[in-house]
């Protein structure tokens, strides 16, 4: 269930900031469930004048057109981005204009100016105006002097203005490399009883770790006037569990056209970790098994489950979309992995429909009898599908045909309805042990 609220223009609620040694104070953090994250924080300025340059220390991932610095006195006069040694790419562009001394393999020295830089070639200018052009695959060694402080790691450079002193501020932006996923697990127990439970997986990949934040998770999706920027890749990413098998770690509330899910105590989201949390703990639930069977579909019936999401069949609570693993108990009582599918945000008192798999005793057999052609625009068929039982008890078998152009059913075996313009629904019933027959002849026009 997509949304297209944009939820950015909430966003200026402002946020912390911080001196040229930041003390954090547990970060609000609120993920969306794709590639985003909406970060507040409480900062102490240490400002040593009137008007004072400090820095703030942010995810590699920021967007820096969110960034909302709020100081609880003064003014901020200006905010700079600043990622000085990203890649020795750009630490040879922070040097340009700036001194270098360049050992080539052959052992020759170069010291100038560095003019320019690129993948391929070195511009260095001589003390006496003579312009050396250094292939960079003959350079063995570069000497940069630099003058002042490098951001080593992303950062926020802010001029305030106004007072002298600790200074609190807040500190607040959007950031890529943040995003959550629900896992649901449903446990069947015969025909129409199952367990339903679960969680939700956090991930952090914005280059910074997050310590004993506030965490909240949007079950949504806000519009955004662009893409999000790529997600960097490298590094080793980590696994951590931290769920509970007696209580739900997330409470709901409603937010918006959108639900949220708050985590009631502090988080550490580290940075290159995936976090599972709690969501729902296990609750019976009721289930309706159905048998379809779609147009000649080479996989055969498929069973599929049905579930109310409402207080009756034991949920009717708002279901954030996520990846639903069916398990079901062999003779022996062990679980067994029975199928999976993908649901969409759920709100209370919907139903889905889950595909589980395959129904192995129920096989089925379909094959055009006739096709008779009455003019260019117009033909008519006939259809016979064999449906066989070998459960141990009678079921239903949805037959499910598509029909194109103009139809009409002229003849058949068992009563239809129309589930949208081009698709029919038989409703079969086969015995145990006993095998049914559906037959219908259509004429089509187009």
């Amino acid at each position: 269930m997509k949304r297209a609220l944009h939820l950015f223009v909430l966003l200026p609620v402002v946020a912390a900031v911080s001196g040229a040694t930041p003390t954090l104070a547990g970060p609000r953090v609120t993920v969306y469930s794709r590639d985003l994250g909406f970060i507040r924080e409480d900062r102490t300025l240490d400002l040593g004048s009137d008007r004072d340059t400090v820095s703030l220390e942010i995810p590699e991932r920021v967007d820096f057109s969110s960034v909302r610095l709020v100081p609880q006195s003064g003014r901020v006069l200006r905010l700079a981005y600043r990622f000085d040694v990203a890649s020795g790419d750009g630490a040879l562009e922070s040097a340009r204009g700036s001194r270098v001394r360049v050992v080539l393999e052959d052992e020759r020295i170069v010291e100038g100016t560095l003019i320019a830089s690129d993948g391929s070639w070195l511009l260095v200018r001589e003390d006496d105006g003579a312009l050396h052009t250094l292939a960079r695959t003959a350079v063995s060694d570069v000497r940069i002097v630099v003058s002042g402080r490098l951001a080593l790691r992303p950062e926020i450079e802010a001029v305030v203005e106004g007072k002298r002193g600790r200074v609190p501020a807040q500190l607040s932006y959007l950031t890529g490399g943040m995003s959550w996923s629900a896992e649901h697990t449903l446990v069947r127990r015969g025909e129409s009883g199952a367990s339903w439970s679960s969680n939700v997986s956090v991930m952090n990949q914005t280059g910074r770790t997050f310590d004993d934040a506030t965490l909240k998770l949007v079950a949504g999706e806000p519009s955004r006037g662009a893409p999000p920027r790529p997600m960097p890749r490298g590094g080793m990413e980590e696994y951590s569990m931290t769920m509970s098998a007696k209580a739900a770690d997330l409470v709901e509330e409603n937010f918006s056209e959108y639900h949220l899910y708050s985590l009631p105590r502090p988080a550490t989201l580290r940075d290159k970790e995936s976090q599972a949390l709690t969501m729902l703990e296990a609750r019976d639930i009721k289930t309706r098994p159905i048998y379809r069977y779609r147009g000649g579909d080479p996989r055969g019936v498929r069973l599929q489950l049905e579930v109310v999401n409402d207080k009756e069949s034991g949920l009717g609570i708002p279901l954030p979309g996520g990846r639903v693993r069916i398990y079901e108990a062999d003779a022996a009582g062990d679980l067994q992995f029975a199928g999976e599918s993908a649901m969409q945000h759920r709100a209370e008192g919907e139903k889905l429909t889950l595909e589980v798999g395959s129904a192995f005793d129920l096989p089925a057999e379909r094959r055009d009898v006739s096709q008779r052609r009455i003019s260019d625009r117009e033909r008519e068929y006939t259809v016979e599908i064999k449906l066989r039982n070998r459960k141990k008890a009678a079921v239903d078998v949805i037959v499910e045909e598509g029909l194109g152009g103009e139809s009409e059913i002229l003849q058949k075996t068992h009563e239809f309805t129309r589930k949208d313009a081009n698709t029919i629904e038989f409703k079969v019933p086969v015995a145990a042990g006993q095998e049914s027959v559906l037959r219908y002849t259509a004429r089509v026009r187009y």
